[in-house]
């Protein structure tokens, strides 16, 4: 067995073991908060799914993707648009229009196209490899409508996570030393800037677009004393997870209340059920995932492939990242799900398609030559 076929097998092992832990986890969620729908059996449904979904883009060839990327951008741009045009198909749900309903089920577009984002990137980044300012200046222009379309839904997190790998992809492009440095610089900068304004200046950010419910959050992460309705869901995590000490609290079968505990706040049910080594486990296989990807871009020879997968790891990582950060109080809520762990299908299946699609990479870098 090849180092690449040992990687795809190690990638397929912990996908599994980690749509297990979803399931269970999501079973005492239920119990805990007294559900009346069976999210896990509807999690195995969305699982299923899933599976075939992946094993399809699996098959995908790279040259189609080439071919038709510009075709997968426009249907990109007007499934976001629509979202935005008051219709039967995307109702206002919790101040937000992200989901087309349909049948009884909701399905979330920006979440199914996180891979198609990172395929549009690594395309052009590839097609315009010697003209450089070319080459960032349609990433620029083709990458910004999409956050835009995403900001004003508004889903300020999952902009974020786009944004976030986005930048890694633009970084990975750039040869110069000194440009490199100063794009790093630029981000930090701003990153301070933005925490500036956070701090200081908070209401200058409704200029730009944020929303009421959007502040409050905010306010609440920063002083959660002072705002304890909006801090509510944030201390509950908290309290839950301080609960589970080291190994939690499922022998026991002491649960505590938490909104959302199936889907955004998973982690706080995980830390309460089993403790630090139960986050610690979780934590250790989702990094064992992160490396598996991480290795396979580091043995692609083709550099589209390299940036489809740099960008996916990149994207996961930040995920992961954003998720945690915000179940324990370090970022300001953001409705962004835990990848593979948390309920929903529109999580499920954009996860499922990334996985696919990195198998067609991976398959086809270790067949062909550079195209």
């Amino acid at each position: 067995m090849t180092k690449i076929q040992k990687i795809k097998q190690n990638l397929i092992m912990l996908t599994v073991l980690l749509a297990l832990i979803s399931c269970y986890i999501i079973s005492l969620a239920e119990k805990s908060n007294q559900y009346s729908a069976n999210f896990m059996l509807m999690q195995i449904v969305f699982l299923v799914i899933g599976a075939v979904v992946c094993i399809a883009f699996s098959k995908c060839s790279i040259a189609f993707i080439h071919r038709n990327i510009w075709y997968f951008y426009g249907g990109v741009l007007l499934f976001l648009l629509i979202l935005l045009i008051p219709n039967p198909l995307a109702p206002v749900l919790n101040g937000a229009r992200r989901w087309y309903r349909f049948a009884g089920f909701s399905l979330q577009p920006s979440e199914i196209f996180k891979s198609f984002f990172i395929l549009l990137l690594a395309h052009i980044a590839i097609k315009y490899e010697k003209q450089s300012w070319k080459q960032k200046g349609i990433m620029l222009l083709a990458g910004i409508p999409i956050l835009l379309l995403i900001f004003k839904q508004p889903d300020l997190g999952t902009t974020i996570v786009y944004g976030i790998t986005a930048f890694v992809i633009l970084l990975f492009t750039i040869k110069s030393a000194t440009w490199i440095s100063g794009l790093i610089i630029g981000m930090l900068s701003s990153v301070f800037l933005f925490g500036y304004v956070l701090l200081k200046h908070v209401d200058w950010l409704e200029k730009v677009g944020l929303h009421p419910y959007q502040f409050r959050r905010i306010y609440a992460w920063l002083d959660p004393e002072n705002n304890p309705n909006d801090a509510y869901q944030v201390n509950l995590s908290l309290k839950s997870i301080g609960s589970g000490t080291l190994s939690g609290n499922h022998a026991s079968g002491t649960t505590m209340y938490i909104p959302e505990s199936h889907t955004d706040m998973v982690f706080s049910t995980i830390g309460n059920q089993f403790g630090f080594i139960g986050v610690s486990l979780l934590l250790f296989i989702f990094m064992l995932f992160l490396l598996q990807i991480v290795s396979a871009a580091m043995q692609m020879k083709r550099p589209f492939s390299m940036l489809v997968l740099t960008g996916f790891a990149t994207m996961y990582a930040f995920n992961i990242f954003e998720n945690i950060a915000m179940v324990i109080g370090l970022m300001p809520l953001t409705g962004i799900p835990l990848p593979f762990i948390s309920y929903g299908g529109s999580s499920v299946l954009g996860n499922m398609i990334a996985l696919g699609i990195m198998f067609a990479v991976i398959n086809e870098d270790s067949l062909t030559s550079e195209i």
